[in-house]
């Protein structure tokens, strides 16, 4: 009797963790299928200047401490503006940093910035109603790196802004084209405030070698058209 109960029992749980499994099931990963953002409300009352700075550093502590090991150390830090920018500045200076590309947008609560970097030409950054379309093809082959990034807030009593964030990996060769999404996170900025992410995807990594690639994303202000930086309400 226990053992037919017993084996009742086993056999139950079986289908239930394979029933879950099943529910939980999801495809690889990939530019079709991952990185995919619900459109927002736009609110064309509030407008948000963000600024985004790609760099390289040979030191892997500059910003973020990799003193527990790479795999256990924070991938992104929020910072004071001014001082992230001040400490860029020296690292620089000092040839430790080296600036790839600075990119600014001003953009509606809800709106989506695309801000690029390119091999070649560089274009001005686009905004667009932040639902992801399907975009001409062809500009991708003049990308290193496609960040697409949207500020909204959830409650007008907040004082800090939702930084939707999407940044992609883009890989050239002779036999096409790969857009890949290596970092994908939603962020909490106040006007003033800077993040610093450190880009560990397998891929950046392989291309950057022994150098640290970033990407600081700083939220300069939030403004009422002729207003004063808002910073909650």
């Amino acid at each position: 009797m226990h053992q037919k109960f017993l084996v009742a029992a086993l056999s139950l749980v079986a289908l239930v963790a394979g029933n879950a499994l099943s529910a939980h099931a999801q495809p690889c990963p990939n530019h079709a299928t991952f990185g995919v953002r619900a459109p927002l409300n736009v609110d064309k009352n509030l407008q948000s200047q963000l600024e985004v700075v790609y760099f390289t550093t040979d030191d892997p502590n500059a910003f973020i401490s990799e003193k527990a090991g790479l795999s256990r150390s924070a991938s992104s830090v929020n910072l004071n503006a001014n001082q992230f920018a001040s400490k860029l500045r020296q690292l620089a200076a000092d040839g430790v940093a080296s600036i790839k590309k600075q990119q600014s947008a001003t953009l509606y609560l809800g709106e989506l910035a695309e801000l690029n970097l390119e091999r070649d030409a560089v274009n001005a950054a686009r905004t667009i109603n932040a639902s992801l379309t399907a975009p001409d093809p062809s500009y991708i082959r003049g990308l290193d790196r496609e960040t697409e990034i949207s500020v909204y807030q959830l409650d007008p009593a907040d004082d800090y802004y939702h930084l939707s964030l999407l940044s992609w990996f883009v890989n050239v060769t002779a036999s096409g084209v790969r857009k890949t999404v290596d970092h994908d996170a939603d962020i909490f900025l106040k006007p003033g405030q800077t993040v610093v992410i450190k880009l560990l995807g397998d891929m950046e990594v392989k291309r950057a070698g022994a150098v640290r690639s970033h990407m600081a994303v700083t939220m300069r202000s939030v403004n009422r058209e002729g207003s004063s930086t808002l910073g909650g309400r």
